[in-house]
This record gives C-alpha cells, structure tokens and sequence, in this order.
C-alpha cells in the first residue's frame, strides 16, 4: 500500500505541476480580440480534462492496486466526467457564500438578540465559530461529496449513479469526514502557515537567499500538500466506509 500511494504520490505531483503551468498560461493571456479569447477557453477546456485526468488516474490506481499508468487509459477516458464532481462543489459553494453572506449581514443583530435573551456577553465568539463551521461544510463536506460522486462515475460513468446511490452515505459517514478534516488541517491549513512564514536571517535580507529561501520552502509546501492529498484519495478510493443499500 505504502508504494502505491507513493506512485500516486508522484503521479499527482507531476499532474499537479502541469495543471499549474496551465492556469499560468491563461492568467497570461490578454483577452483583446477572438484569438485570445478562443485560446482562453481552450486552456480552461484543458484545466477541466487534465483536473479530470489527474485526479480520475490516481482514484484508479489506488483503489485498484494496480500502477497508474495501467490506471491512465480509462482515466483520460472518463477524465471530463469531472464536470459533474466540480459543478456540485461549486453549488457547495456558492450556497456556503450565500450563507455567510446572511450571517455577517444579520450577525450584529444575532449577538444583539443572544446578549439581550440570555445576558451572554460573548455573543461575538459565535461569528469565528460559524465561519469554521461553514468553512468545514465548504471545503470538507464538499470535497468529501465531489470526489464520492466522481470515484462513482470512474467505476460505473452516468448510468451507474442512479444504481449504486451509496456514494452520497459514504462521502458523509463520519469516517470520511473525519479523513477529509484531517485532510484540511495538515494539508491545507498547516501548509499555509508555513508558505506565510517569512523568516529570514537579517544578513540575508536583499540577497539571493531570501528568493532561494522561499523558492525551496515553496516546494517542500507543495510536496506535503500532494502527499496528505494522495493519502485522501487513497482513502475515497478504496472505500474503507462500509454501506449497505436497500
């Protein structure tokens, strides 16, 4: 098990450095007439079946057992089911959005009702816990359900979903949500703090080790991310949350 996530460890690094240049390439592209634009829509076809194509292999691979390049056939093949995993984490999305966008609009009045209703006067404690609440429901829950419903559509495309409903019990048994948490704090939140971690000896400051500096903690960022990344999907992939349907 420890060497084919480490393949897939590696696969997803190498996936993940192209999607990057991608995205890159289309922040770079002036959108001054239809060449352009046509180019744009081009490379985000391309970020949406290399996504696909990347995540979809190394699903395959872990869960199957096999490498992943026995794995990249029918993961290019099914690579732009990936819509449909994307577009329900966007309406994830959006729907957290629009509820904190509630919340901070009536959240005064909210402290203001708690103070006068129960004499709590650290009603403003509510706010930092509803936006980690509504953070974990973005980020843990949605992913835990896009990538559900896309390892579903890899094993059986379309047809299957209707047949074999137990992805959605799956993505939200507490065993999932428990790894997808997990998942959040070391590969998300931990990263990011060291990524903001600007030391620098004061020697230092102005010359070539303060770009080389961050160039290397940089990388090593991206790495922990694949790797806890590639222990999450090996984790969705070979089902380890047991359901029965009717």
């Amino acid at each position: 098990m420890i060497k084919r996530t480490a393949a897939v460890f590696g696969w997803l690094v190498a996936g993940h450095v192209v999607l990057g240049g991608l995205y890159w390439a289309l922040l770079h592209v002036p959108e001054s007439n239809v060449l352009m634009l046509t180019t744009s829509l081009l490379l985000v076809l391309a970020l949406v079946w290399g996504t696909g194509a990347v995540e979809g292999a190394g699903l395959l691979a872990s869960g199957s057992g096999m490498s992943v390049r026995s794995q990249l056939v029918p993961g290019l093949k099914r690579a732009w089911l990936v819509i449909l995993p994307l577009l329900l984490f966007a309406a994830i999305f959006w729907m957290t959005g629009r509820i904190s966008d509630w919340f901070a609009r009536y959240g005064s009045q909210m402290d203001a009702w708690i103070i006068l209703k129960t004499g709590w006067t650290k009603a403003d404690r509510v706010k930092p816990a509803f936006a980690h609440i509504m953070a974990f429901v973005r980020w843990g829950i949605g992913l835990s359900l896009a990538l559900a419903l896309f390892r579903e559509l890899l094993l059986g495309g379309v047809g299957a979903l209707a047949a074999r409903p137990a992805w959605l019990t799956r993505a939200m048994h507490w065993k999932a949500l428990l790894v997808f948490a997990l998942g959040l704090v070391f590969g998300w939140l931990l990263p990011w703090h060291v990524a903001n971690w600007h030391w620098v000896p004061a020697s230092q400051v102005g010359t070539w080790f303060e770009p080389a500096f961050a160039t290397v903690k940089l990388s090593m960022v991206f790495v922990w991310m694949n790797a806890v990344w590639a222990i999450v999907l090996g984790f969705v992939a070979r089902d380890h949350v047991r359901t029965t349907t009717a």
